[in-house]
């Protein structure tokens, strides 16, 4: 047994370092050039590799999880609330959002922020919506979900580097809008009890090991299983939509 182990495993490894040491010595650059790629393919396949186990694991548990109940439709409406950022008032308007009338939508134009739907079904899920008056009742039923895009997203802000990527697995759903103000102020006062200052920087590292930046005047929007990054200067989310099936960058994201 120890005999088959050294022959097939320890010797090819002992034999494969002695070649690079060589290599080494004769060509430091580029033996740094060939590390330096080794290990960024080495995190990049991890990465895929985590991401692909934790939706494995996510779906295996919806799959258990979930049952078909069309008698107890009211239960299973989609909670849905809305967010003002100048006053932090998180506000619950709970299922019977149907019968709210357009001239309170129209009214509502200085206090809505962000539009938030919850989907408590089978595991918690959450759509997010930049403008209020794009919101469609009609696309209540649509939860689908996009492949995860980030593997960490760390927020930087008074010298402080806050890692806040733990519950953002329930918003990875189709057409969903990430990090503008409203919805990091929300999304930091629901789960980690932190004060969003007016001056910060988002740092987020990609499901393809793509490391870039996100100021406060950038959000991300989620569309066919990548991700795109806007301005919050542009206006309409269904031509965000049309933009970014039409055009794409590095397998994840295009930043303008």
């Amino acid at each position: 047994m120890f005999s088959e182990i050294f022959n097939y495993f320890v010797m090819p490894t002992m034999v494969s370092l002695g070649a690079f040491s060589v290599f080494y010595v004769l060509n430091p650059s580029k033996a740094n050039d060939v590390m330096k790629n080794v290990a960024w393919e080495s995190v990049r396949m991890y990465s895929k590799a985590n991401i692909y186990l934790e939706n494995l694991a996510q779906s295996s548990s919806t799959n258990e999880d979930f049952i078909d109940d069309n008698d107890d439709f009211e239960e299973s409406k989609p909670l849905l609330s809305y967010y003002n950022y100048e006053n932090e008032l998180d506000i619950q308007l709970g299922r019977d959002y149907e019968t709210l009338p357009e001239e309170w939508w129209k009214e509502s134009e200085q206090n809505v922020d962000l539009i938030i739907l919850k989907n408590e079904n089978s595991t918690e899920l959450f759509k997010t919506f930049k403008n209020y008056n794009k919101f469609s009742l009609s696309d209540k039923d649509n939860w689908e979900k996009t492949e995860k895009q980030f593997v960490q997203v760390e927020l930087m802000q008074n010298g402080s580097c806050i890692d806040i990527h733990k519950h953002l697995d329930s918003f990875y759903i189709q057409g969903n809008i990430l990090f503008t103000p409203a919805f990091l102020k929300w999304y930091l006062q629901k789960w980690f009890d932190i004060v969003l200052e007016d001056t910060y920087t988002l740092k987020i590292f990609d499901k393809d090991v793509n490391l870039f930046n996100l100021t406060p005047e950038q959000y991300i929007i989620l569309i066919d299983d990548v991700y795109k990054i806007k301005s919050l200067d542009e206006t309409s989310e269904n031509d965000e939509e049309e933009d970014t099936k039409s055009e794409s960058s590095y397998e994840g994201a295009e930043q303008e």
